[in-house]
């Protein structure tokens, strides 16, 4: 039965009304599934991690201490002759060390060497440009009937 303001007190909105209810403790119930699953792995961690540090503990304290040589030892070693090394060692030493170096050089040479053929080119260019128009200039007083100019020959004279 549908009430004057539209809503259904019958059996169909007794039924929804079940429905909804239901689906939200099927939520609940998941979203409490899914919280106890974690708080299960975090404990499992925990204990793992405790059992970890718990052996290393123990083996810490049951082995002995690292043998340290002493003084005189040391000082034995140090004047001892060591080996050489080998020529392909000391070769890859150089290498590895200069390299860097080198490799800055010939980039900053190689940026000066770019720039400066860059230049030139502008330099010839604008040039050829130039001539260029003074040559369609020339073109151009020739047809409107002005006199060529004379050619100069050795020493200046015509």
């Amino acid at each position: 039965m549908a009430e004057p303001n539209g809503r259904d007190t019958g059996a169909g909105a007794r039924r929804s009304g079940e429905d909804r209810e239901s689906r939200e403790n099927r939520e609940n119930t998941a979203s409490a599934d899914i919280i106890d699953d974690a708080l299960r792995l975090v404990d499992a961690l925990q204990r793992k991690l405790i059992v970890a540090g718990v052996r290393k503990g123990v083996s810490a304290a049951t082995s002995p201490p690292p043998r340290t040589g002493d003084v005189w030892e040391e000082a034995i070693r140090a004047e001892q002759p060591q080996p050489e090394e080998p020529p392909l060692d000391r070769f890859v030493g150089v290498v590895r060390t200069a390299a860097p170096e080198i490799a800055g050089h010939l980039g900053r040479a190689g940026a000066a060497l770019f720039g400066a053929l860059g230049d030139t080119w502008r330099i010839v260019e604008g040039e050829f440009e130039r001539q260029r128009r003074e040559n369609e200039a020339r073109g151009e007083d020739a047809g409107q009937g002005a006199r060529p100019r004379p050619e100069v020959g050795p020493g200046g004279k015509d």
